[in-house]
């Protein structure tokens, strides 16, 4: 979901906002600064998170944050992993099992959720899928870009209505979509991923005029190029990674950690009239 710059073609890149591998300067790894948070500043105790995507790069440190910043978090991942018993170890979120790229399982997912505790105040929905099928690549392949969208666009349209039903009664909400800089400015090589994560853009700021005297915010964070953590398989090569550092205006790509204090700022109570917008956090990169 974050890298956007050129890519060549070949099919699906499963879940989460992936991207390089280079090492930025003077940023704390992913999760250091939800570790630093100190105990006395808690803006989100007694608040419920639900983050999808949870053991993906970028759901994993929002986790951590809200969790660091007093949230009882639970996180959704679709396969089982060291991650995610890591994360639960070092958060004490409490983790659920879930296929979103079948509508059944998503419609069923809040009412899991709801068994676990309260239903959720923050709903963060970090999940999602790359595709490198560009326009010239070959013919068109109905199937794969339906999944693509019923992942990328269709469960987060369902999670977040049927969150913010729950969220109206409460008079208190906070729902973050992750888009992806590609979805604002465009990905050469990557149109379908791009124009799934786009649609999260219109749909949250549509979404906004119906949510917001209910004291519901809905707001589109939109990633450049991440660093990749060591043990993930690379999606992007060096050279792609080092040219997407070289367009943005720090000269370096974003830590997770960076990218999930984005989230923290919307998702506070003080976000109070932060909604319907998409947030850049992509180091000023222009190409």
């Amino acid at each position: 979901m974050t890298v956007h710059h050129p890519q060549p073609p070949t099919g699906d890149t499963p879940t989460g906002d992936t991207a390089s591998r280079a090492t930025p300067t003077g940023v704390p790894p992913s999760g250091d600064t939800a570790a630093g948070t100190p105990a006395d500043q808690a803006p989100l105790a007694g608040r419920t998170a639900l983050v999808t995507g949870a053991t993906g790069q970028l759901g994993d440190a929002v986790c951590r944050l809200l969790a660091a910043r007093g949230a009882a978090v639970v996180g959704v991942h679709r396969t089982p992993s060291e991650r995610a018993e890591a994360l639960t170890a070092g958060t004490g979120a409490r983790l659920l099992r879930a296929d979103l790229s079948d509508p059944d399982e998503t419609a069923a997912l809040l009412g899991r959720v709801r068994e676990l505790g309260p239903a959720p105040d923050i709903l963060v929905c970090a999940h999602g899928a790359t595709a490198r099928r560009p326009v010239l690549g070959g013919a068109y392949d109905a199937a794969a870009e339906q999944r693509l969208w019923q992942l990328n666009t269709g469960s987060v349209q369902q999670l977040a209505s049927a969150a913010a039903k729950r969220m109206m009664r409460a008079k208190f909400g906070r729902i973050v979509l992750f888009g992806s800089r590609g979805g604002a400015t465009g990905m050469p090589g990557q149109p379908g991923y791009a124009a799934t994560k786009a649609a999260l853009s219109g749909w949250a700021a549509s979404a906004a005029w119906e949510l917001g005297p209910f004291g519901v915010t809905v707001n589109v964070i939109a990633p450049g190029a991440v660093r990749a953590r060591p043990e993930d398989a690379p999606v992007y090569s060096a050279e792609e990674d080092e040219r997407a550092a070289g367009r943005t205006a720090v000269r370096r790509l974003a830590e997770p950690a960076e990218i999930a204090e984005a989230v923290g700022f919307l998702a506070a109570p003080g976000a109070s009239y932060v909604t319907g917008q998409t947030l850049l956090v992509d180091g000023g990169a222009r190409w």
